[in-house]
């Protein structure tokens, strides 16, 4: 864990590095002091409007589990994000499933299988959305692969879960009879039914149409969320470039990743807009200003659901 640990923050650095070459911090200071406050409001009411359905989505996906209303949820999920921003290598999945298992007395491997569907929802969606805006602008190869590879893996995952559902038993006969220590099997069988009742309703019909469509008005969200401080800091970029901007983010979190995605975040963004035409100059203080709101107010409801749980940030690290 350790080497994984220090590669995540060697890409960041390096990613840093790349995203900032040339520019002045004095010409960054300028841009952030001149940007428009009225779009950043709304953009950031947004942005909470997008919590609020990701809370509700998370509560549709716990539903084979343990009903749990969305309010609840609220302030776990904003945790395990917020623990993603401290801590390396997106550990705040981890950390989520740990306090909502603890919080609601469900198992945390059911509760880590409800997190995996709800990034298969996103990672679909996401494509969903940005394959619309590639209708409007061309997508590089090199971003076409990743998202094929993207999608090729979402489709190999939703597959691996399907044969698990149509073949438990015969797994648990391979279990009984495999080579594997005895004194592992009951936690193998253990862990593989609580995982496969967590993922019980992607073989309801109803259940994904609803999960996906939740997803899929997150991630217009997020596109428009850009689209506001694409005006708030005057850069020409039109609301199908703004989902093309989103798909390039969404493709950085796939590196190892420093808290908060820093450095991989400014690298893909300001690359992205300068495929659009728009100078790094322009463009890099818009894509800090994304991160940086994002990043606070990820922190400040993040910190506050930790104080109402009576957690502290050393919670967090021991957690994880």
């Amino acid at each position: 864990m350790r080497k994984q640990v220090w590669i995540a923050y060697l890409v960041a650095a390096i990613c840093f590095y790349f995203a900032f070459r040339g520019i002045s911090f004095r010409h960054i200071w300028e841009s952030l002091h001149q940007a428009s406050p009225g779009p950043i409001s709304l953009a950031l009411f947004l942005y909470f409007i997008d919590y609020v359905l990701r809370s509700k989505r998370w509560s549709i996906l716990l539903a084979p589990v343990k009903p749990i209303p969305s309010v609840q949820l609220f302030g776990v999920m904003l945790i395990g994000f917020f623990a993603n921003n401290v801590l390396p290598l997106r550990m705040g999945e981890l950390v989520r499933a740990h306090l909502c298992g603890t919080k609601f007395n469900i198992s945390r491997t059911a509760s880590l299988g409800t997190i995996l569907l709800e990034r298969l929802c996103d990672a679909l969606s996401f494509l969903t959305t940005s394959l619309v805006a590639s209708w409007f602008i061309p997508i590089p190869p090199s971003m076409k692969r990743g998202a094929w590879l993207l999608g090729g893996s979402c489709i190999a995952v939703i597959v691996a879960i399907l044969v698990m559902h149509h073949q438990e038993e015969t797994f648990r006969r391979f279990l009984v009879w495999s080579p594997v220590p005895v004194r592992w099997k009951p936690k193998i069988d253990n862990f593989a039914t609580h995982f496969i009742h967590s993922t019980s309703g992607i073989t309801q019909p109803r259940f994904v149409i609803e999960a996906i469509a939740y997803s899929l008005v997150v991630w217009i969200l997020e596109g428009t969320f850009l689209y506001l401080l694409a005006i708030a800091f005057s850069v020409p970029l039109t609301y199908a470039g703004c989902f093309f901007l989103l798909f390039a983010l969404g493709l950085s979190v796939t590196l190892p990743q420093a808290p908060g995605f820093v450095g991989t975040f400014e690298l893909f963004g300001t690359m992205a807009l300068s495929l659009l035409g728009i100078p790094k100059t322009q463009g890099l203080p818009m894509v800090l200003a994304v991160h940086g709101l994002q990043f606070l107010f990820i922190s400040v409801i993040g910190m506050l659901a930790l104080w109402k749980e009576g957690l502290s940030l050393h919670s967090l690290t021991s957690t994880a």
